[in-house]
């Protein structure tokens, strides 16, 4: 995770929100996979003690949103899903050697 200004590392995200842009047609898209890993990674670098990040997916019913927020969300941290919407839980993976990236 580089690049991104300080701020987002520095961040204790308590809801992170993955929606836009288009992406019914070719020539848009939607999210790679890539900002929903990163989404990810952010909700598990959070200090422990701090509670869990709540992390929402819009349009999970796309092929893209659905195959990459299972695997890098992880369908074990899936809370809720509502409609084209899904809610996951993600506690923190700092100091916790040897947890697995999924439960």
């Amino acid at each position: 995770m580089r690049g991104l200004p300080a701020a987002f590392y520095e961040t204790e995200w308590d809801v992170i929100m993955v929606d836009a842009p288009t992406g019914w047609v070719p020539e848009a898209p939607g999210r790679i996979g890539g900002a929903i890993y990163m989404t990810g990674m952010a909700a598990r670098a959070r200090r422990p003690g701090n509670g869990e990040t709540e992390v929402l997916v819009h349009d999970v019913d796309r092929t893209v949103e659905d195959s990459f927020s299972r695997a890098f969300l992880c369908a074990g941290y899936l809370e809720e899903e509502v409609g084209r919407l899904r809610r996951f839980a993600i506690p923190s993976h700092r100091e916790k050697e040897g947890m697995p990236f999924c439960p």
